[in-house]
This record gives C-alpha cells, structure tokens and sequence, in this order.
C-alpha cells in the first residue's frame, strides 16, 4: 500500500471515532391568553413536521452536528392569523449580522441547548453571560432575537 491509501486509512478512522456534538433546541410557548403557538421546524435532512404547541408546553428536538459543523436548523412559526416568524434556531457558528449578532450558539447557550421562548412581542433565546463560569449550569436572561413580521 502506498503512503497516499494509508493516510486516506486514517483520515477515515479519524472521521468515525470523532464524536458528533449532540445539542437540544427546546421551543417554549409563552404566549398569553392561552394561545396555541404553530410551528413547523427542519433542516437540509429532515422535516420535524408541523406542530401545535399548546399554552405553557414545549416543544423539543435533538440531533448531532455533523461532522463539517454545517448543521442548520429552521423554523416557521406563528401565532394567529395576523404574525409570523421564519428563523434559524440552531446554527454552529456563522455570520452574526444574519443572526442577531450571535455568531458562535454556542457561547450563548449552556451544554448545548438552545431554548427558544415565544412571546406576545417576539421571540427570545435564553443566554448566559458568555464571560462567565462555563460551568454554571443556569441562563441569566432572555434576549429579544426576533419581533413578529404581519402576515401578507
């Protein structure tokens, strides 16, 4: 075997014990009056279907990152007939300016989850203080990320 079929040997078993980061996205409806909040999430891989989250409940996903790190979540989300919500929910680093001015999830989120809490006024992403303890376990506070858009 040549050194070029032995390198090849192990990139291949490099790639396949290198542990695929798992993370869980956790959509929270915190809407008022008892709304029920749709949502319809997917990625380039898969579709989780339309979902009818009622007051108070959640609803939530997991899956691993692939081994590029090109792992993109999304979602469709409204709650009447008059808003609406099209966003990202889950993406492992890329341009801050698309994203609120997050660019790496997880500097945000603590071990791996990323929670989404829906609200009247828009939609908020629970972070921690990405100075702080990497090992406090707790998220401090909730950012506006995104405001409802009309319908049209």
């Amino acid at each position: 075997m040549g050194s070029l079929h032995i390198k090849a040997i192990f990139l291949l078993l490099a790639i396949a014990i290198t542990p695929s980061t798992a993370w869980t996205v956790r959509i929270l409806n915190r809407l008022s009056h008892k709304k029920v909040l749709f949502a319809h999430c997917r990625s380039g891989d898969d579709d989780l279907g339309p979902r009818y989250i009622k007051h108070r409940d959640e609803f939530k996903f997991s899956f691993g990152v692939n081994l590029f790190r090109t792992t993109l979540f999304w979602c469709y989300m409204s709650k009447d007939r008059k808003s609406q919500a099209s966003f990202d929910v889950f993406w492992p680093s890329g341009d801050a300016k698309k994203h609120g001015g997050i660019d790496h999830l997880s500097t945000w989120t603590v071990n791996e989850k990323a929670v989404w809490v829906i609200r009247d006024d828009g939609i908020y992403l629970k972070i921690r203080d990405p100075g702080g303890d990497a090992f406090k376990n707790d998220y401090i506070d909730e950012i506006l990320y995104l405001r409802w858009q009309p319908k049209r």
